[in-house]
């Protein structure tokens, strides 16, 4: 009876409450107007009489970059949007940007409603008193940079040329370059949630930790009930959560804490090959929200990385927000067509962009399995950059707004506090001291790491000499002599993990895609040398438009697997089988049958592989389990002299294709 009640408390708030939050999409169609001068504002562009007819038709999501009269302009632009609303009665209605480029300044029927800093995060603002039933949305956005934006420039540094300082290296796309959304929930409602799922190896059984953020934007205090519930493949499982009420005073928000046991019956552990997913329907008073996790432990044992308690070691990539035509922005089309060559590619495990990629990714991700460092930042900041108090909380605010964006998403395993600053100084140790501490007391259930460029010197010749120092584990950018470098890493920090977060070449800095494919090759073989090794990130998986010095005339800069258009190239198609997790070889062959072994490498990459198939002739043959090291041999029939196989992922990816005569 217990639980038949139970269960109605918490669907009975669902049913008549749920339809209570909205999200209607402001997309499609806005008008777009640049302002070069910067006169807008001085001439009211903001006020609801303004006439905008003669401006362009644009599509939010946009990016004004890529459009050939504004091609990489650089300045102020301006956005208009009319649309019509319904009165909210005791309802808030809030304007939701998935992400601008750069800063914002936002009104609202002639009216200020706020700015906002950061160009690859989410924000809101409550614009309940502003709206009307027809209503007039301007937005003035900047993409311009400078040694106070992140990204920017540097501070005169003198290990740095002035062209070179005055550049990051990838493009300002410049526009509303994710969604908008026009959101109504009721006056008290739960603005966030942060879900943690922690198995129990031994009884396997799970953990499940909910904190529910509930805030309260009316004029009064507010009694809530508040209470969870969660749910697998739309079967509800039997965790139970002590209902819990709490009182929330006017303009402020309280966390609530919610603990139960999932029993090891119902437990489905998330992993690449295997990405379980569950979901957590929270109710507080009139509010209920449903969000997406995984149940998974993440975690260093001395040089090794632990995914639910084995040692793995993956492949990976860098991929920058970069497509002809649609600049940073991530369509859908894209983004699936990239995720399933860099998944099919053996790329599993990267540090996959130096800011916070879109939702879509990780959600993504989360589905079908991959391992993502998320990084915000902090690229090449000088020490002075550093020390700066208006840096570092620039800095907290954006990584804030990414954390709370990504701390429910299984896929993500590591926060990075950034890349290639002079981490050696005292300015850089502190930086990453402070930010760890900073990350740590927002989420710590995940792992802390930045990307450094200088632990090849010779002068670092102690761990306290540089910035790794604070991490949980090493992440390195390594172009040459890469298994020195590694010694050297690991002479220094021997009790800690090492991930090559950026290795690679150019096109253009070897005569053919055969000597890259070499070189690249022999860093592979240094790799597997190092066992403390758990990862390596090629740079980069497609090309990119920069204006950086160094740059091809042509604006890109070619250290992809994939051309711009992601035509393939020779080094994808040979780092399919370098990271692969298994190698596949002829070993006997008799009239119509042949033996083909299958051997799960135990260097790099190498993890444990479950659920995977052979593709031999158009016929799949199961392969069973194997851990690191293990091989087996599978007799196939042929049709004719040859073997036409491929190793197919769980999901269907297909991580290598060969010929076998």
């Amino acid at each position: 009876m217990k639980g038949i009640l139970f269960c109605l408390l918490l669907v009975i708030p669902f049913l008549l409450f749920g339809q209570r939050r909205t999200d209607n999409s402001l997309n499609s169609e806005w008008k777009f107007a640049a302002d070069p001068i910067k006169v807008g504002e001085k001439e009211r562009w903001q006020d609801t009489s303004f006439a905008t007819g003669s401006f362009d038709k644009v599509k939010v999501p946009h990016c004004f970059s890529t459009d050939t009269r504004y091609f990489f302009y650089t300045g102020t632009a301006w956005y208009f949007k009319q649309f019509e609303a319904a009165a909210p009665g005791d309802n808030h209605v809030f304007l939701k940007f998935d992400a601008v480029f750069y800063k914002t300044k936002i009104w609202l029927n002639g009216t200020l409603v706020g700015t906002h800093e950061g160009g690859y995060t989410p924000f809101e603002f409550d614009i309940t008193t502003l709206l009307k039933n027809r209503n007039t949305l301007a937005v003035q956005v900047d993409n311009s940079w400078d040694t106070t934006t992140i990204p920017g420039a540097k501070t005169p540094v003198p290990y740095s040329a002035a062209n070179h300082r005055q550049f990051y290296p990838w493009i300002n796309y410049g526009g509303i370059t994710r969604p908008v959304h026009l959101v109504t929930r009721p006056a008290t409602y739960i603005s966030n949630s942060k879900i943690i799922a922690i198995p129990d190896l031994n009884k396997g059984d799970a953990t499940i930790r909910i904190k529910a953020f509930i805030r309260n934007n009316s004029a009064t205090a507010i009694t809530s009930a508040v209470n969870a519930g969660v749910y697998r493949n739309g079967g509800k499982s039997s965790i139970r959560f002590k209902p819990q009420q709490v009182k929330v005073e006017p303009d402020s928000v309280i966390s609530v804490e919610m603990t139960g046991t999932l029993p090891a019956s119902e437990v489905a552990l998330w992993s690449p090959d295997a990405p379980a997913l569950y979901s957590a329907a929270i109710v507080s008073g009139k509010d209920t929200v449903e969000t997406t996790f995984g149940i998974r432990k993440i975690e260093v044992s001395g040089t090794k990385l632990l995914l639910n308690g084995e040692p793995i070691k993956m492949g990976g990539c860098n991929r920058p927000l970069d497509y002809p035509g649609y600049g940073s922005m991530d369509p859908n089309e894209v983004l699936e067509k990239d995720l399933t060559m860099i998944k099919s590619g053996g790329m599993e495990l990267s540090r996959i962009s130096h800011y916070p990629v879109p939702e879509t990714m990780l959600e993504w991700a989360d589905k079908h399995g991959l391992l993502i460092i998320v990084e915000a930042g902090n690229w090449q900041m000088t020490p002075k950059q550093m020390n700066d108090p208006l840096m570092r909380n620039k800095f907290r605010s954006q990584m804030r707004e990414m954390m709370e964006r990504d701390w429910n998403h299984p896929s993500v395993i590591a926060y990075s506090v950034g890349n290639e600053f002079q981490s050696q100084t005292e300015e850089g140790k502190a930086w990453v001291r402070d930010m760890s501490s900073y990350v740590k007391s927002l989420d710590d259930s995940r792992l802390i790491t930045f990307s450094t460029m200088l632990l090849g010197r010779e002068d670092i010749r102690k761990p306290e000499d540089e910035a790794s120092q604070y991490v949980d584990f090493v992440s390195a950018n390594i172009y040459g002599n890469h298994l020195k470098v590694l010694q050297h890493i690991h002479a220094l920090y021997p009790s800690k993990p090492v991930y090559v977060s950026e290795f690679g070449v150019r096109t253009d800095a070897v005569g053919s895609e055969e000597e890259r494919i070499a070189y690249l090759k022999k860093a592979m073989q240094d790799f597997r040398q190092c066992d403390y090794l758990i990862g390596a990130s090629v740079w980069t998986f497609n090309d990119y438009f920069s204006r950086f010095p160094g740059t091809n005339a042509n604006g890109y800069r070619p250290w992809g697997l994939v051309a711009p258009d992601r035509t393939l190239r020779g080094m994808y198609t040979a780092w399919q089988e370098e990271f692969s997790p298994a190698t596949i070889e002829l070993v006997n062959k008799t009239a119509g049958q042949a033996g083909i072994r299958i051997t799960a490498r135990k260097d790099f990459p190498s993890y444990t592989m479950k659920g995977y198939q052979l593709k031999c002739n158009g016929t799949y043959i199961p392969v069973k389990t194997l851990h690191p090291g293990e091989s087996v041999v599978l007799n196939v029939d042929l049709a004719g002299e040859t073997a036409d196989v491929a190793l197919i992922k769980p999901g269907g990816f297909t991580i290598i294709q060969k010929t076998l005569k």
